[in-house]
């Protein structure tokens, strides 16, 4: 039986249902309020037109609450793509050793539409202090609406995670003993 709180736990996902049932209503209301718009709108228009304009007038707005989100997704998956992780080529006979963390502060990335970070980690050979490992971690926040609205607990992003590290990471701290 899994542990209170455990990642699969009957909690965790009772938390799911109802953070799910909480999106959905709030859809369902934002749907209203641009069927309310569109029906204002439309009054004012020729009847040929009303349909047209309100089927426009719901599919452009309808995404608008995370368009900032939709945008910083596709500009945060670019950067994970083009991430590169630089690996000491004596590091698979050094398994099991232990490696320094080298602390880096975070920059701040301009010229997107979520803010959002890079920050370089290294990890040096404890006795010759070389590299053995460097990699950049791309971070981002929260979009305008879940920052406003606090519908999202932490501070990542409602459509997509927020961290994006290389897969080597996982196995890092299983064959090597890091030292902070």
């Amino acid at each position: 039986m899994p542990k209170e709180g455990a990642a699969g736990s009957n909690e965790t996902r009772k938390d799911d249902v109802v953070m799910g049932l909480v999106y959905f209503i709030l859809m369902v209301i934002w749907f209203g309020v641009l069927w309310w718009v569109a029906k204002g709108i439309t009054w004012l228009v020729d009847f040929r037109y009303k349909r047209l304009i309100a089927t426009i007038v719901i599919v452009v707005g309808y995404p608008l609450p995370i368009a900032d989100e939709i945008i910083g997704a596709v500009q945060f998956s670019r950067l994970c793509k083009h991430q590169m992780i630089y690996k000491d080529p004596e590091m698979a006979k050094k398994k099991g050793a232990r490696l320094i963390y080298v602390h880096h502060e975070r920059k701040r990335i301009d010229g997107v539409a979520l803010a959002m970070t890079s920050q370089l980690w290294e990890f040096v050979y404890e006795s010759d202090k070389s590299l053995m490992l460097s990699y950049v971690v791309f971070r981002t926040g929260q979009g305008r609406l879940t920052r406003y609205v606090q519908i999202n607990e932490g501070s990542s992003p409602l459509i997509f995670s927020g961290v994006c590290s290389p897969k080597e990471e996982e196995n890092l701290f299983l064959d090597y003993k890091i030292i902070n």
